[in-house]
């Protein structure tokens, strides 16, 4: 007589009542939803940390064009590379959580949310990027 191998963790749902089997994916749920709290903590306190702060790939073009233009108007933004992060993914999804779409780059001044590439590029054309740099203290002239 053969015996099917069931996994023990198959085994045990089986015997579980249909109750149980809710509660298991309500917490699994919940655990989900506390991870993207969690995140969401950690890229709001990575953006706070410095006066400018950027999360990029370091494979987007436009990451690099406003890093570039952010070194060129004399700040340090502190850049966060999100492919190079284990929590990459993560913070990606955060980030579009606070309308950031494309994720990346995302950039903060003053630990406020500024916007993509397209809202920097549009804030240094018509001049208040770098009012705001002064403002946030990332660049002093």
């Amino acid at each position: 007589m053969v015996q099917s191998q069931t996994p023990p963790e198959l085994s045990l749902l089986t015997y579980l009542p249909v109750s149980s089997l809710f509660n298991i994916q309500f917490l699994l749920l919940l655990i989900s939803c506390i991870n993207r709290l969690v995140v969401m903590d950690k890229v709001r306190d990575l953006a706070s940390k410095k006066a400018a702060v950027i999360f990029t790939k370091s494979s987007c073009y436009m990451c690099y064009s406003i890093k570039t233009l952010f070194y060129e108007l004399g700040a340090s933004p502190a850049i966060h590379e999100l492919d190079h992060d284990p929590n990459g993914r993560d913070m990606e999804r955060a980030l579009r959580g606070l309308g950031c779409d494309p994720s990346v780059p995302a950039v903060f001044i003053g630990g406020r949310f500024v916007g993509s590439a397209k809202d920097v590029i549009s804030l240094h054309v018509d001049g208040s990027l770098k009012q705001m740099l002064k403002d946030a203290k990332a660049i002093w002239f």
